[in-house]
């Protein structure tokens, strides 16, 4: 059984002193050792559904439920008549213009079907474990903000994805830190 089986299971608590990760109400406790590099983005996941969920959304789990196949929405997030798809991103690899681009390249066809829906408010949110480590400060030459004063700007990257809220007025493009301690 994977990962995302698992983590559907109940609640999760991390423990970063001892090294694990309990599921439920100490029903299932999983080793760090026992979690692939590539499970610890499902695991960010559900942490943060959970985030949401004490915030007082009702969490849908779409990257658990469907995995590779999300469409680029791993959490979708209603709250009155507010409805926000989630992308999750825990690595520390830097994001790039690129990525910011298949990002929202990957999530506009499942925020164009939400469209239809006239009384929701609908937002797009990138969630990140560590701005400083997803973000360069470094502007890059080949690279310019279109829409944002010329002012400092101390994450280019990141300003490059909220500026996208100027380009369309459908879709309100939102962006969180919300850190997991492993």
């Amino acid at each position: 059984m994977g990962l995302s089986r698992y983590l559907k299971l109940g609640r999760i608590k991390i423990n970063p002193i001892d090294r694990y990760i309990e599921i439920g109400e100490k029903d299932l406790i999983i080793p760090y050792d026992k979690i692939s590099s590539s499970d610890w983005g499902q695991v960010y996941e559900k942490y943060v559904g959970q985030i949401l969920e004490d915030e007082g959304y009702e969490v849908s789990y779409s990257g658990l439920d469907l995995g590779f196949f999300d469409r680029g929405i791993d959490l979708i997030a209603a709250k009155e008549s507010n409805i926000s798809f989630v992308q999750c991103k825990f690595t520390k690899q830097i994001i790039s213009k690129s990525k910011i681009e298949w990002i929202l390249f990957k999530a506009s066809n499942k925020l164009y079907e939400s469209y239809c829906d006239l009384n929701k408010k609908i937002s797009f949110i990138l969630i990140v474990n560590s701005k400083a480590d997803n973000f360069s400060r470094k502007k890059s030459k080949r690279f310019e903000l279109t829409f944002t004063p010329m002012t400092k700007v101390e994450y280019p990257m990141l300003q490059y994805f909220l500026d996208h809220n100027y380009i369309q007025d459908k879709v309100r493009l939102e962006f969180r830190e919300i850190r997991m301690v492993i």
